[in-house]
């Protein structure tokens, strides 16, 4: 039985430049679980964001369709077997549907599984102005893998509606995180939550994207209510939002304001290490599903502050001081205000651990010996 692993193209401003590249975060728990697997690598056309916002609409489509073509390849030499595993990184892979015409006419039983990020049934996804002529693709997929891999309740609840089908293939499990891996690869110490916090300094970090849905207008809302915190932002790529009104916005406050800071984290490791000295994390997306930045707060250390909105009330369920009323700027200044004054609580690895422990499960679920 083998593993086939189609991964998400690398991009150096996101998580997939340590998670999908080779003996990265997937790669190195195959290795741990002793699964016989083979990378399927795409052909790229760069490594940066250049048209679209979580992936490049070129790039995504390129590389996925080039690791399908390779994969076609190996099906048709008999490389791909009874039995076998086809997992891609991410639901939507341009090309899939090919994969799920050639199973049906050769009769060859080989699995196919994925991680389902969000897609249209999301309101704040940016696939959900496209539901007119996606969605009915997206049954269609859904009702073809064989599993598929969520970290939310309400996001399988939200599939279940409107794609109208029961969604048995459909798994909660946790995001395939692996924060040993990515202390490795950053040359971290595994038990950096533990270091002393003498490196840490007073500021706040907003590490989404300063996209719409993330709500960036609350966030500066913040900035200016609160004067006297010093506040720092991520700018991953050139175009830093897909709204004209907030770049507006975030010129003048840039102007004005001498609270607020843009860091340049093309490269990733820029935004590790601002997480390394960052005493707050602050997060009021209106689109995040359980979320990395969440994940990669606690490996570093940093103090989370949420909103009560969708999953997040689930993951700080026993850290109640580390979330705020959702839109309540008198909430989130005051947690804001009381979170850079408190250590951090090692005990919120836990929430980690469990993410870390995700691909156990997902290889359970498709029926490897680990």
């Amino acid at each position: 039985m083998k593993l086939w692993y189609l991964p998400l193209e690398p991009y150096q401003e996101r998580y997939t430049w340590f998670m999908s590249c080779k003996d990265g975060w997937a790669e190195d728990n195959f290795k741990r679980y002793n699964v016989n697997f083979e990378r399927i690598e795409g052909d790229t056309l760069g490594n940066t964001i250049t048209t679209g916002v979580v992936l490049d609409a070129y790039g995504r489509s390129y590389y996925s369709m080039s690791q399908i073509n390779k994969l076609i390849l190996k099906i048709r030499s008999g490389e791909v077997k009874d039995g076998d595993v086809i997992y891609t990184e991410d639901f939507w892979q341009p090309g899939i549907e090919a994969l799920f015409y050639i199973r049906h006419l050769t009769h060859i039983k080989f699995k196919i599984g994925c991680f389902f990020h969000a897609q249209s049934v999301d309101t704040t996804d940016f696939t959900y102005p496209m539901r007119k002529w996606i969605r009915p693709m997206e049954q269609g997929m859904v009702k073809a893998y064989d599993y598929i891999f969520v970290t939310s309740y309400i996001l399988k609840e939200l599939m279940q509606k409107h794609y109208e089908y029961e969604c048995r293939n459909v798994y909660v499990v946790g995001l395939p995180y692996n924060s040993k891996k990515l202390l490795s690869q950053l040359r971290f110490p595994s038990d950096v939550y533990k270091t002393s916090q003498e490196h840490k300094q007073p500021y706040v970090l907003f590490s989404s994207r300063f996209d719409k849905e993330k709500n960036p207008h609350f966030f500066m809302d913040l900035v200016e209510a609160c004067p006297d915190i010093q506040f720092k932002i991520v700018r991953p790529r050139k175009n830093i939002s897909n709204d004209k009104a907030i770049v507006e916005r975030l010129q003048y406050i840039m102007k004005h304001c001498k609270n607020l800071e843009q860091v340049d984290t093309s490269y990733k490791m820029a935004y590790y290490n601002l997480l390394y000295h960052a005493k707050v994390q602050f997060n009021c997306a209106k689109q995040d599903w359980v979320s990395w930045t969440i994940l990669e707060a606690i490996t570093f250390g940093c103090n989370p502050l949420y909103p009560i909105w969708k999953d997040f009330p689930w993951v700080l369920k026993d850290y109640p001081e580390h979330l705020y009323g959702n839109v309540s700027l008198s909430g989130a200044s005051k947690r804001l205000r009381l979170l850079l004054q408190k250590p951090f609580d090692e005990s919120m690895m836990g929430i980690v651990d469990h993410h870390d422990a995700s691909w156990h499960t997902y290889l359970e679920r498709m029926r490897f010996r680990v």
